[in-house]
């Protein structure tokens, strides 16, 4: 009998998807990612369109699936129709296929579903979405769970809930970087919450958490709730860029609206972490993470 040993990123391409791939195959783990499209196909990349009715049928040696796919435009998913359509139906249904062909499988969800009102939300807490693309991974964690749980599955799936993942690649961090280089200042928003973490740290804990197949729910996220300006503090003083290049201001002198603007960000990590090992990432690790991306 084959063993099904290897492991499936549905979404390989995104920023996370990328990091797990990585991982995985630092790990010493046959990967595969998949693609939409036909002319990318290889070894590595097999065809997947969540969207089409075709049934993708996994590789043989395939045992554990990755689901990091959504419709995640805040804006989109307030007026697009077909955006709840996939966050709600179709990637679902893609999940319930993988589950029903005996595959573990770890969902990607966000911390927006818990609201930002209330600090460390716990694994298991109530939701509380206050915007349409939180209300829409919410109900999406709700249809994985009804489907899991009418394929006898419940013991092979993970809902893991991130917060913002950064690279230097992410915004603001290219207009950051552009600005400090010609000696010009930045101005990071005083009134904007988050607990960042690193695509490596979400990398390495994802396959982590893929090799000791842990079921339920999960979080990774940073270990503080930081303000922009905090973090641009950190960050300019790991890559020697003088505090005077840092001009605080807010969203609202600005006349920028955020959609989603939580009085907390950061997620409690207490099951994960009994079960895993796995800790929130300090935000000196996230900048040393970040440091390193800037100097490859």
């Amino acid at each position: 009998m084959q063993r099904k040993n290897a492991f499936l990123v549905v979404g390989g391409d995104s920023l996370v998807g990328g990091g797990v791939v990585r991982a995985l195959e630092q790990r010493g783990h046959r990967t595969l990612a998949t693609t939409r499209r036909a002319d990318t196909v290889s070894p590595t990349r097999v065809l997947l369109d969540f969207e089409s009715s075709t049934p993708f049928r996994v590789p043989r040696d395939v045992g554990y699936a990755f689901l990091i796919a959504a419709a995640t435009n805040y804006e989109r998913c307030a007026t697009d129709p077909l955006a709840r359509v996939i966050n709600v139906e179709l990637i679902p249904r893609t999940v319930a296929s993988l589950l029903d062909q005996g595959l573990f499988v770890t969902y990607i969800s966000t911390n927006s579903v818990f609201g930002g009102e209330r600090p460390w939300p716990q694994e298991d807490d109530p939701h509380s979405p206050g915007i349409p693309y939180a209300q829409q991974k919410s109900d999406s964690e709700e249809v994985v769970r009804d489907a899991a749980a009418r394929l006898h599955a419940a013991d092979r799936i993970n809902i893991v809930r991130l917060t913002k993942i950064m690279n230097a690649s992410v915004s603001p961090l290219p207009s950051w970087l552009a600005a400090w280089k010609r000696g010009s200042p930045v101005e990071p928003f005083a009134d904007l919450i988050f607990a960042p973490i690193s695509v490596k740290f979400v990398g390495e804990a994802l396959a982590s958490i893929g090799e000791q197949r842990i079921a339920g729910n999960l979080h990774l996220s940073g270990a503080e709730n930081v303000t922009y300006v905090e973090f641009a503090r950190r960050l300019a003083s790991r890559l020697g860029i003088s505090p005077g290049l840092i001009k605080p201001t807010t969203a609202i002198e600005k006349g920028i609206h955020i959609p989603f603007k939580p009085r907390f960000s950061g997620l409690g990590m207490e099951r994960t972490t009994r079960l895993s090992g796995i800790k929130p990432q300090s935000l000196d690790t996230l900048v040393e993470d970040l440091f390193a991306d800037t100097e490859a």
